[in-house]
Protein backbone atom coordinates (compact mmCIF):
# COMPACT_ATOMS: atom_id res chain seq x y z
CA UNK A 1 0.00 0.00 0.00
CA UNK A 2 1.16 3.54 -0.75
CA UNK A 3 0.95 5.58 2.43
CA UNK A 4 0.47 9.33 2.18
CA UNK A 5 -0.33 12.52 4.03
CA UNK A 6 -1.91 15.55 2.37
CA UNK A 7 -2.28 19.18 3.30
CA UNK A 8 -2.93 22.59 1.77
CA UNK A 9 -1.58 26.02 2.60
CA UNK A 10 -2.58 29.60 1.78
CA UNK A 11 0.91 31.11 1.57
CA UNK A 12 4.55 30.42 2.39
CA UNK A 13 4.23 31.02 6.15
CA UNK A 14 1.25 28.67 6.32
CA UNK A 15 3.15 26.10 4.24
CA UNK A 16 6.21 26.27 6.48
CA UNK A 17 4.17 25.66 9.63
CA UNK A 18 2.14 22.78 8.15
CA UNK A 19 5.14 21.17 6.50
CA UNK A 20 7.03 21.08 9.78
CA UNK A 21 4.02 19.80 11.70
CA UNK A 22 3.16 17.05 9.21
CA UNK A 23 6.74 15.91 8.88
CA UNK A 24 7.12 15.63 12.64
CA UNK A 25 4.12 13.29 12.83
CA UNK A 26 4.60 11.12 9.76
CA UNK A 27 3.95 7.42 10.46
CA UNK A 28 6.16 6.44 7.49
CA UNK A 29 9.45 7.38 5.85
CA UNK A 30 8.72 9.86 3.03
CA UNK A 31 10.22 9.44 -0.42
CA UNK A 32 8.43 11.63 -2.98
CA UNK A 33 5.81 14.39 -2.86
CA UNK A 34 3.36 15.82 -5.38
CA UNK A 35 3.29 19.62 -5.16
CA UNK A 36 1.03 21.96 -7.14
CA UNK A 37 0.95 25.69 -6.47
CA UNK A 38 0.35 29.27 -7.55
CA UNK A 39 3.04 30.84 -9.70
CA UNK A 40 3.06 33.78 -7.24
CA UNK A 41 4.50 31.73 -4.35
CA UNK A 42 8.27 31.59 -3.58
CA UNK A 43 8.88 28.26 -5.30
CA UNK A 44 12.64 28.20 -4.69
CA UNK A 45 12.14 28.46 -0.93
CA UNK A 46 9.41 25.84 -0.94
CA UNK A 47 11.37 23.19 -2.83
CA UNK A 48 14.40 23.84 -0.63
CA UNK A 49 12.40 22.54 2.37
CA UNK A 50 11.84 19.24 0.59
CA UNK A 51 15.48 18.96 -0.43
CA UNK A 52 16.64 19.58 3.15
CA UNK A 53 14.46 16.68 4.27
CA UNK A 54 15.56 14.32 1.46
CA UNK A 55 12.10 14.24 -0.15
CA UNK A 56 11.89 14.21 -3.94
CA UNK A 57 9.29 16.39 -5.67
CA UNK A 58 7.26 16.38 -8.85
CA UNK A 59 5.44 19.67 -9.20
CA UNK A 60 4.01 22.41 -11.37
CA UNK A 61 2.55 25.89 -11.25
CA UNK A 62 -1.19 25.93 -11.77
CA UNK A 63 -4.38 27.68 -12.76
CA UNK A 64 -5.80 26.52 -9.46
CA UNK A 65 -4.97 23.79 -6.99
CA UNK A 66 -7.20 20.95 -5.78
CA UNK A 67 -7.01 18.50 -2.90
CA UNK A 68 -9.79 16.26 -1.60
CA UNK A 69 -8.99 13.87 1.24
CA UNK A 70 -11.30 12.86 4.09
CA UNK A 71 -12.12 16.20 5.75
CA UNK A 72 -10.17 18.26 3.20
CA UNK A 73 -11.99 19.79 0.22
CA UNK A 74 -9.66 22.40 -1.22
CA UNK A 75 -10.03 24.28 -4.50
CA UNK A 76 -7.82 27.37 -4.51
CA UNK A 77 -6.17 29.71 -7.00
CA UNK A 78 -3.39 31.26 -4.94
CA UNK A 79 -2.15 28.55 -2.60
CA UNK A 80 -0.38 25.20 -2.54
CA UNK A 81 -1.48 21.55 -2.22
CA UNK A 82 0.85 18.74 -1.20
CA UNK A 83 0.72 14.97 -0.89
CA UNK A 84 3.79 13.30 0.62
CA UNK A 85 4.11 9.57 -0.07
CA UNK A 86 6.29 6.57 0.72
CA UNK A 87 6.40 5.06 -2.78
CA UNK A 88 9.41 2.74 -2.68
CA UNK A 89 12.41 4.27 -4.44
CA UNK A 90 13.13 1.06 -6.34
CA UNK A 91 9.70 1.40 -7.97
CA UNK A 92 10.29 4.76 -9.66
CA UNK A 93 12.73 7.19 -11.27
CA UNK A 94 12.17 10.94 -11.22
CA UNK A 95 13.97 13.41 -13.44
CA UNK A 96 13.56 16.97 -14.71
CA UNK A 97 14.36 17.69 -18.36
CA UNK A 98 15.15 21.09 -19.88
CA UNK A 99 14.19 21.45 -23.51
CA UNK A 100 17.16 23.60 -24.57
CA UNK A 101 17.00 23.98 -28.41
CA UNK A 102 14.93 20.87 -29.16
CA UNK A 103 11.50 21.13 -30.77
CA UNK A 104 8.59 19.61 -28.85
CA UNK A 105 8.65 16.26 -30.69
CA UNK A 106 12.40 15.71 -30.34
CA UNK A 107 12.23 16.79 -26.71
CA UNK A 108 9.53 14.20 -26.12
CA UNK A 109 11.58 11.56 -27.93
CA UNK A 110 14.53 12.31 -25.66
CA UNK A 111 12.29 11.80 -22.62
CA UNK A 112 10.89 8.59 -24.12
CA UNK A 113 14.37 7.16 -24.54
CA UNK A 114 15.01 7.83 -20.85
CA UNK A 115 11.73 6.12 -19.95
CA UNK A 116 12.52 3.06 -22.04
CA UNK A 117 15.74 2.35 -20.14
CA UNK A 118 14.22 2.36 -16.66
CA UNK A 119 11.71 -0.48 -16.42
CA UNK A 120 10.43 -3.31 -18.57
CA UNK A 121 6.83 -2.05 -18.16
CA UNK A 122 7.00 1.68 -17.44
CA UNK A 123 4.16 4.10 -16.77
CA UNK A 124 4.67 7.85 -16.83
CA UNK A 125 3.40 10.82 -14.83
CA UNK A 126 4.50 14.11 -16.38
CA UNK A 127 4.15 17.83 -15.73
CA UNK A 128 5.38 20.06 -18.55
CA UNK A 129 5.75 23.74 -19.39
CA UNK A 130 2.40 25.18 -20.40
CA UNK A 131 3.35 27.98 -22.80
CA UNK A 132 6.50 26.81 -24.58
CA UNK A 133 5.62 23.26 -25.66
CA UNK A 134 3.27 21.71 -28.20
CA UNK A 135 1.51 19.15 -26.03
CA UNK A 136 0.53 16.81 -28.86
CA UNK A 137 4.04 16.68 -30.32
CA UNK A 138 5.48 16.16 -26.84
CA UNK A 139 3.25 13.13 -26.26
CA UNK A 140 3.94 11.67 -29.71
CA UNK A 141 7.67 12.13 -29.18
CA UNK A 142 7.61 10.35 -25.82
CA UNK A 143 5.69 7.41 -27.27
CA UNK A 144 8.13 7.23 -30.20
CA UNK A 145 11.22 7.34 -27.98
CA UNK A 146 9.90 4.80 -25.49
CA UNK A 147 8.74 2.37 -28.16
CA UNK A 148 5.36 1.73 -26.63
CA UNK A 149 3.66 3.36 -23.66
CA UNK A 150 0.01 2.58 -22.97
CA UNK A 151 -0.16 4.50 -19.68
CA UNK A 152 0.85 8.14 -19.41
CA UNK A 153 -0.91 10.91 -17.54
CA UNK A 154 -0.11 14.50 -16.73
CA UNK A 155 -0.72 18.15 -17.41
CA UNK A 156 0.73 21.38 -18.75
CA UNK A 157 1.59 23.89 -16.04
CA UNK A 158 -0.49 27.05 -15.68
CA UNK A 159 -0.09 30.56 -14.30
CA UNK A 160 -3.60 31.57 -13.16
CA UNK A 161 -4.60 32.51 -16.73
CA UNK A 162 -1.94 35.23 -17.01
CA UNK A 163 -0.34 33.43 -19.98
CA UNK A 164 3.06 34.85 -19.06
CA UNK A 165 5.19 32.25 -17.25
CA UNK A 166 4.62 28.64 -16.24
CA UNK A 167 7.05 26.31 -14.47
CA UNK A 168 7.61 22.72 -13.55
CA UNK A 169 9.99 21.78 -10.79
CA UNK A 170 11.53 19.13 -8.58
CA UNK A 171 13.52 19.40 -5.35
CA UNK A 172 16.62 20.53 -7.26
CA UNK A 173 15.26 23.35 -9.38
CA UNK A 174 12.76 24.97 -11.72
CA UNK A 175 12.35 25.14 -15.49
CA UNK A 176 10.15 27.39 -17.63
CA UNK A 177 10.73 25.26 -20.72
CA UNK A 178 10.89 21.60 -19.87
CA UNK A 179 9.22 18.72 -18.09
CA UNK A 180 9.30 16.86 -14.80
CA UNK A 181 8.92 13.11 -15.34
CA UNK A 182 8.07 10.31 -12.94
CA UNK A 183 8.66 6.84 -14.41
CA UNK A 184 6.88 4.10 -12.45
CA UNK A 185 7.49 0.35 -12.51
CA UNK A 186 4.06 -0.98 -13.51
CA UNK A 187 5.02 -4.48 -12.39
CA UNK A 188 4.91 -3.22 -8.80
CA UNK A 189 2.57 -0.24 -8.92
CA UNK A 190 -0.65 -0.25 -10.91
CA UNK A 191 -1.12 2.98 -12.88
CA UNK A 192 -4.54 3.23 -14.54
CA UNK A 193 -6.86 6.09 -15.33
CA UNK A 194 -9.45 7.75 -17.49
CA UNK A 195 -9.76 10.88 -19.60
CA UNK A 196 -13.19 12.37 -20.26
CA UNK A 197 -14.37 15.74 -21.57
CA UNK A 198 -18.07 16.20 -22.33
CA UNK A 199 -17.58 19.29 -24.53
CA UNK A 200 -19.86 19.42 -27.60
CA UNK A 201 -19.38 20.76 -31.12
CA UNK A 202 -20.94 24.03 -32.30
CA UNK A 203 -22.07 24.68 -35.85
CA UNK A 204 -20.47 23.89 -39.17
CA UNK A 205 -17.44 21.74 -39.89
CA UNK A 206 -14.50 23.76 -41.24
CA UNK A 207 -11.14 22.91 -42.78
CA UNK A 208 -7.80 24.14 -41.46
CA UNK A 209 -6.20 25.37 -44.68
CA UNK A 210 -2.88 26.62 -43.30
CA UNK A 211 -1.08 25.60 -40.10
CA UNK A 212 2.31 24.72 -38.71
CA UNK A 213 2.41 22.52 -35.62
CA UNK A 214 0.24 24.30 -33.00
CA UNK A 215 -0.12 27.58 -34.95
CA UNK A 216 -3.17 27.92 -37.21
CA UNK A 217 -2.97 30.65 -39.84
CA UNK A 218 -6.06 30.00 -41.94
CA UNK A 219 -9.42 28.28 -41.55
CA UNK A 220 -11.43 27.92 -44.75
CA UNK A 221 -8.94 30.14 -46.54
CA UNK A 222 -9.49 33.07 -44.14
CA UNK A 223 -7.27 34.32 -41.30
CA UNK A 224 -7.87 32.02 -38.33
CA UNK A 225 -8.14 34.88 -35.84
CA UNK A 226 -10.82 36.55 -37.97
CA UNK A 227 -12.80 33.32 -38.31
CA UNK A 228 -12.61 32.63 -34.58
CA UNK A 229 -13.69 36.08 -33.41
CA UNK A 230 -16.48 36.40 -35.99
CA UNK A 231 -17.85 32.90 -35.48
CA UNK A 232 -18.00 33.21 -31.70
CA UNK A 233 -18.76 36.97 -31.58
CA UNK A 234 -15.82 37.75 -29.30
CA UNK A 235 -13.26 40.55 -29.34
CA UNK A 236 -9.57 40.05 -30.04
CA UNK A 237 -8.86 41.59 -26.64
CA UNK A 238 -10.81 38.72 -25.03
CA UNK A 239 -8.18 36.26 -26.27
CA UNK A 240 -6.47 34.09 -25.24
CA UNK A 241 -8.46 33.93 -21.97
CA UNK A 242 -11.84 33.20 -23.58
CA UNK A 243 -10.21 30.77 -25.99
CA UNK A 244 -9.87 28.28 -23.14
CA UNK A 245 -13.67 28.08 -22.95
CA UNK A 246 -14.30 27.68 -26.70
CA UNK A 247 -11.69 25.30 -28.12
CA UNK A 248 -11.39 23.86 -31.59
CA UNK A 249 -12.67 20.30 -31.81
CA UNK A 250 -10.63 18.22 -34.25
CA UNK A 251 -12.78 15.53 -35.88
CA UNK A 252 -10.45 12.57 -36.34
CA UNK A 253 -10.95 9.52 -38.52
CA UNK A 254 -10.78 7.20 -35.50
CA UNK A 255 -13.86 8.98 -34.03
CA UNK A 256 -11.83 10.07 -31.00
CA UNK A 257 -12.27 13.84 -30.95
CA UNK A 258 -9.42 16.06 -29.78
CA UNK A 259 -9.90 19.53 -28.31
CA UNK A 260 -7.41 22.38 -28.72
CA UNK A 261 -7.57 25.49 -26.54
CA UNK A 262 -6.24 28.88 -27.65
CA UNK A 263 -3.18 29.87 -25.59
CA UNK A 264 -2.06 32.87 -27.64
CA UNK A 265 -2.60 34.95 -30.76
CA UNK A 266 -0.47 36.61 -33.44
CA UNK A 267 -2.38 39.73 -34.45
CA UNK A 268 0.01 40.63 -37.27
CA UNK A 269 -0.41 37.25 -38.97
CA UNK A 270 -4.04 36.70 -37.92
CA UNK A 271 -3.01 33.40 -36.34
CA UNK A 272 -4.14 31.38 -33.35
CA UNK A 273 -1.65 29.54 -31.12
CA UNK A 274 -3.03 26.37 -29.55
CA UNK A 275 -1.87 24.14 -26.71
CA UNK A 276 -1.36 21.24 -29.12
CA UNK A 277 -0.93 20.53 -32.81
CA UNK A 278 -3.70 21.24 -35.32
CA UNK A 279 -2.57 19.57 -38.57
CA UNK A 280 -3.16 21.33 -41.88
CA UNK A 281 -6.15 19.74 -43.58
CA UNK A 282 -7.88 18.93 -40.28
CA UNK A 283 -11.65 19.10 -40.19
CA UNK A 284 -12.67 21.11 -37.12
CA UNK A 285 -15.61 22.74 -35.45
CA UNK A 286 -15.85 25.08 -32.50
CA UNK A 287 -17.01 23.65 -29.20
CA UNK A 288 -18.44 24.61 -25.84
CA UNK A 289 -19.47 23.15 -22.52
CA UNK A 290 -23.10 21.94 -22.38
CA UNK A 291 -23.25 22.89 -18.69
CA UNK A 292 -24.59 20.46 -16.08
CA UNK A 293 -24.30 17.53 -18.49
CA UNK A 294 -20.49 17.74 -18.28
CA UNK A 295 -20.54 16.83 -14.58
CA UNK A 296 -23.09 14.06 -15.15
CA UNK A 297 -20.88 12.63 -17.90
CA UNK A 298 -17.81 12.67 -15.64
CA UNK A 299 -19.66 11.07 -12.74
CA UNK A 300 -20.87 8.29 -15.04
CA UNK A 301 -17.32 7.65 -16.30
CA UNK A 302 -15.90 7.58 -12.76
CA UNK A 303 -18.60 5.10 -11.67
CA UNK A 304 -17.65 2.79 -14.57
CA UNK A 305 -13.97 3.16 -13.70
CA UNK A 306 -14.63 2.29 -10.05
CA UNK A 307 -16.27 -1.00 -11.06
CA UNK A 308 -13.13 -1.94 -13.00
CA UNK A 309 -10.61 -0.74 -10.40
CA UNK A 310 -12.20 -0.68 -6.93
CA UNK A 311 -8.89 -0.45 -5.07
CA UNK A 312 -6.83 2.76 -5.12
CA UNK A 313 -4.16 4.17 -2.80
CA UNK A 314 -3.74 7.63 -4.33
CA UNK A 315 -5.23 9.68 -7.17
CA UNK A 316 -3.80 12.47 -9.29
CA UNK A 317 -6.14 14.71 -11.25
CA UNK A 318 -5.19 16.94 -14.17
CA UNK A 319 -8.25 19.01 -15.04
CA UNK A 320 -8.47 21.79 -17.61
CA UNK A 321 -8.87 25.33 -16.30
CA UNK A 322 -11.83 25.66 -18.69
CA UNK A 323 -13.75 23.11 -16.64
CA UNK A 324 -13.32 25.30 -13.58
CA UNK A 325 -14.43 28.39 -15.52
CA UNK A 326 -17.42 26.66 -17.08
CA UNK A 327 -18.64 24.70 -14.06
CA UNK A 328 -17.88 27.08 -11.19
CA UNK A 329 -18.71 25.56 -7.78
CA UNK A 330 -20.07 22.43 -9.51
CA UNK A 331 -16.49 21.42 -10.28
CA UNK A 332 -16.30 20.09 -6.71
CA UNK A 333 -18.87 17.40 -7.56
CA UNK A 334 -16.69 15.68 -10.15
CA UNK A 335 -13.54 16.00 -8.03
CA UNK A 336 -14.96 14.79 -4.73
CA UNK A 337 -16.54 11.66 -6.19
CA UNK A 338 -13.24 9.82 -6.65
CA UNK A 339 -12.05 10.65 -3.14
CA UNK A 340 -15.30 9.41 -1.64
CA UNK A 341 -15.62 6.27 -3.78
CA UNK A 342 -12.11 5.03 -3.02
CA UNK A 343 -11.66 6.75 0.36
CA UNK A 344 -8.31 8.02 -0.89
CA UNK A 345 -6.66 11.40 -1.49
CA UNK A 346 -7.13 13.18 -4.82
CA UNK A 347 -4.52 15.86 -5.55
CA UNK A 348 -4.05 17.84 -8.71
CA UNK A 349 -4.30 21.14 -10.51
CA UNK A 350 -6.13 23.02 -13.24
CA UNK A 351 -3.97 22.92 -16.36
CA UNK A 352 -3.33 24.41 -19.79
CA UNK A 353 -3.57 20.92 -21.29
CA UNK A 354 -4.03 17.32 -20.16
CA UNK A 355 -2.36 14.03 -21.02
CA UNK A 356 -4.11 10.70 -20.61
CA UNK A 357 -5.33 7.47 -22.16
CA UNK A 358 -8.17 7.78 -24.66
CA UNK A 359 -10.98 5.38 -25.53
CA UNK A 360 -8.60 3.38 -27.72
CA UNK A 361 -6.21 2.93 -24.77
CA UNK A 362 -3.49 5.01 -26.39
CA UNK A 363 -1.79 8.11 -25.00
CA UNK A 364 -3.12 11.44 -26.20
CA UNK A 365 -3.08 15.16 -25.50
CA UNK A 366 -6.27 17.02 -24.61
CA UNK A 367 -7.91 20.24 -23.54
CA UNK A 368 -11.15 20.67 -21.55
CA UNK A 369 -10.57 17.20 -20.09
CA UNK A 370 -10.78 15.53 -16.68
CA UNK A 371 -7.73 13.24 -16.60
CA UNK A 372 -7.71 11.03 -13.50
CA UNK A 373 -4.95 8.54 -12.63
CA UNK A 374 -4.97 5.91 -9.90
CA UNK A 375 -1.79 4.66 -8.21
CA UNK A 376 -1.99 1.40 -6.28
CA UNK A 377 0.85 -0.74 -4.95
CA UNK A 378 0.44 -4.34 -6.05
Amino acid sequence: MINSVSFAARDYVDFEEKFKSNLANLPFKPTIAFVFLSIDLPIDEIIQKFKENNIQVIGASSCGELLFDNSLEVISDSGIVITITDIKKQYYYQNMFKREELNSYDFGKHIGQFVKKKFQNPSVIITASGLTLDGQELVEGIVSGAGQITTMFGGLAGDNAKFERTVTFNENGITESGANVLVIDSDNISVVGLATSGWVGLGAELEVTKSTSNIVYEIGGLPALEVYTNYLSVNVDDLPAIGIEYPLMILREDNVEALRAVLGIDKDKGALIFAGSVPEGSIVTFSSSPGFDVVDNTISEVEKFYKLYPKGDLFLLFSCMARHLALGPMIADEISLASKKWNAPVIGFFTYGEIGSNENKTCDFYNQTYSLVQLTEK
